[in-house]
């Protein structure tokens, strides 16, 4: 009788590893397909050039940033609605700090700035037990006006500055490009050459990747690489594990010896220390602190992060596409129209696989009547161009509509847990 050989089985951990792979692929091939056909149905060949994911590159980061400091507080148990106003601090900080010592001590004060809103908002809702919706909407108010009243003080009167508006930054944080494809070191890039060769296919597959790995700033490259950071800390470290028990089971942490108001505080402060940094580098791109310069990317980043799920990827995705759309609003109409058939084809294969994993019509429903208005809107009606600077808040309020059958928040998200219950 032969020798029968025993194959040890895949852990299920590898196994949904192997999963999620193949599904990110999936993604990403079925996303480049779509981008071609949705360049030549709209005629928009600016979907897939350089500038365009250059710009959405640069305008991914703040938005990606905010949302992993949202994920702290939430993972922990604290509702963050005052990522705007967190955003608006770090601005000033940022424009303050980098008036007087550059780029570098921009995004230093940046994160000061946010910290402090922060250490606020811990205050008044860990300590005092103040209602975190009311206290993240007050502290959206307190920062713009605040800011202003600080401009008018600091500011006014200075060369280059005004109520509105800092001191302009001199320098800029160090960009980088890829080595032998982008150009990066004095090296070629070809795929500058590739993209202008009119290829199909291959101009428009140079464009993309030439866009996201030229001319990249530092900053932004420290800003995305939170996202695995983040990641790693909260599976894979004490810490992490401690912070998703706060926000899941409090009375199960405090009765394990843990303290639920110490690792409340710091996923706040966090939180708000990556808020402040995303106002930061929005400082960066423009040179300065500049009145409104926020313009919504921490209620947009509220926004990314339900439509993530609270999860690490989640927020990458999300903050991807909305910085793609931003950075769609600054190009040409048809450009916007191009982005609407994806997002329409997006939603309808979205709505065709929860309808095959049995999900049910009322959980299909919002994505395929999106899917069909979105690509009905891109290929039949003429759209103005205005319209296109609203993209990224079309977009929110789309991927919410879709997402919103599928949300799983923290258990106790938003549950005040008093101080004497805290520590054993």
């Amino acid at each position: 009788m032969s020798a029968v050989t025993t194959v040890p089985p895949v852990s299920r951990s590898t196994d949904a590893r192997r999963v999620r792979a193949r599904a990110v692929v999936s993604w990403v091939l079925l996303g480049f397909g779509l981008i071609l056909i949705a360049s030549w149905v709209c005629n928009a060949p600016g979907i897939a050039s350089s500038s365009t994911w250059g710009s959405a590159l640069r305008l991914t980061v703040p938005i990606a940033v905010v949302a992993i400091g949202a994920l702290y507080s939430e993972r922990a148990g604290v509702i963050n609605v005052g990522l705007e106003g967190m955003m608006i601090g770090g601005t000033w900080g940022a424009g303050l700090f980098g008036w007087f010592g550059g780029p570098w001590l921009a995004l230093v004060g940046g994160v000061l700035g946010g910290l402090v809103l922060g250490l606020l908002m811990a205050v008044l809702c860990l300590e005092m037990g103040l209602n975190q919706l009311v206290v993240g909407v007050a502290i959206n108010v307190l920062a713009a006006a605040l800011a202003r009243f600080l401009s008018d003080i600091v500011f006014s009167g200075i060369d280059g500055g005004s109520v509105a508006r800092s001191p302009r930054i001199d320098g800029n944080v160090p960009r980088v490009s890829l080595p032998f494809l982008s150009g990066g070191f004095g090296t070629p890039d070809p795929l500058r050459d590739l993209e202008a060769g009119g290829i199909p296919v291959v101009s428009q597959l140079a464009g993309i990747v030439g866009g996201l790995t030229r001319d990249v700033s530092i900053a932004a490259i420290i800003g995305l690489a939170l996202i695995p950071l983040t990641a790693l800390v909260l599976w894979r470290t004490r810490f992490g594990l401690r912070m998703r028990a706060s926000g899941e089971e409090p009375a199960a942490l405090q009765a394990l010896g843990g303290h639920v108001h110490r690792t409340r505080y710091l996923a706040v402060l966090v939180g708000s220390g990556m808020a402040g940094f995303a106002g930061g580098y929005l400082v960066l791109i423009s040179q300065g602190y500049v009145e409104n310069q926020v313009a919504g990317r921490g209620f947009i980043g509220l926004a990314t992060l339900i439509f993530g799920n609270w999860m690490p990827g989640g927020v990458f995705a999300g903050s991807a596409l909305f910085g793609f759309s931003d950075a769609v609003g600054l190009g040409r109409p048809e450009t916007f129209t191009a982005m609407l058939f994806v997002l329409g084809a997006v939603f309808l294969v979205l709505g065709g696989l929860r309808l095959r994993r049995g999900a049910g019509i009322r959980s299909a429903a919002p994505s395929l009547i999106l899917g069909v208005v979105l690509l009905v809107a891109a290929l039949f009606i003429p759209l103005p161009s205005a319209l296109a600077s609203a993209a990224p808040y079309l977009v929110t309020l789309a991927v919410l509509v879709v997402a919103g059958t599928r949300m799983r928040p923290p258990r106790a998200l938003g549950q005040f847990f008093p101080r004497r219950n805290s520590s054993r």
